[in-house]
């Protein structure tokens, strides 16, 4: 039986509060990646430039479904990509200044934030490996994948994606969220990859709010015990420890997935 494994990044893989791959994560991947029948891949909301934090195990992954399904890789080749259209962008940027908003944009390269206040150095401080330069005009130098929004109270979020039904938001565990088209999430990269890739069983691992479809769609769907999201856990097939408790092999083990 030849399985398909993804996995998120930030809090599933990586402990953002240490900094730092788990012991038994990193057991995990090095074990899964040696069995001929299993297939690794990353979907997380990052760029492939923002995956330095994860350089060690990277090369393990065959697939890397990036910036939340907006770009699809196959090792080092690009197989999909999607952008935000600037028009659509344009309206985002005159909402979120009427409701007193920060706005951060994700190429492909590189980001950039529209100002830089202290709602954007909480939520970067939460994402080790990145920081946005202060740009307002960027969305028109580069193709945008995915937009980032800067709140003071989460609720604001959902207000924004009822004036732009376009768009919906997945917030962080910290200080922000993720902004972008209502079609596009993680789930949507990994239907990609299953147009080149044949395989029997799907499984799914991740934490945050932007892995709820991934885990629909997975034959097996773990949430880490670690997300604040009870609909992520209300989805999935099992409940991984905490990443904090460092056991994610034997979890694995405990379920006879290795």
């Amino acid at each position: 039986m030849k399985t398909l494994i993804f996995f998120d990044v930030d809090n599933t893989l990586y402990n953002n509060a240490l900094g730092a791959v788990p012991s038994e994560t990193l057991k995990l991947i090095e074990e899964l990646a040696n069995k001929e029948d299993v297939v690794l891949g990353l979907a997380t909301g990052r760029s492939l430039i923002k995956l330095s934090i994860i350089e060690t195990i990277l090369p393990y992954f065959k697939y890397l479904v990036l910036i939340n399904g907006s770009v699809v890789y196959r090792y080092q080749t690009m197989i999909h990509e999607s952008a935000i259209d600037p028009k659509d962008i344009r309206d985002v940027i005159q909402h979120t200044q009427a409701h007193n908003m920060t706005l951060g944009m994700c190429a492909l390269h590189d980001e950039a934030v529209n100002q830089w206040d202290q709602r954007v150095e909480i939520g970067m401080k939460n994402l080790r490996g990145i920081c946005p330069h202060v740009d307002p005009e960027f969305y028109l130098k580069h193709p945008i994948y995915q937009l980032w929004v800067f709140a003071d109270q989460e609720d604001v979020y959902a207000r924004l994606t009822d004036d732009l039904p376009k768009f919906r938001a997945y917030p962080w565990h910290v200080g922000g969220a993720d902004f972008l088209y209502h079609f596009m999430n993680k789930a949507y990269g990994i239907k990609e990859v299953m147009k080149h890739e044949a395989f029997d069983r799907l499984i799914c691992v991740g934490d945050g709010a932007n892995d709820i479809e991934m885990i629909e769609l997975a034959d097996i769907g773990i949430a880490m015990g670690n997300s604040r999201f009870h609909a992520l856990k209300e989805k999935a097939d099992y409940v991984a420890p905490s990443i904090m408790d460092n056991q994610l092999y034997t979890f694995f083990k405990s379920i006879q997935l290795i």
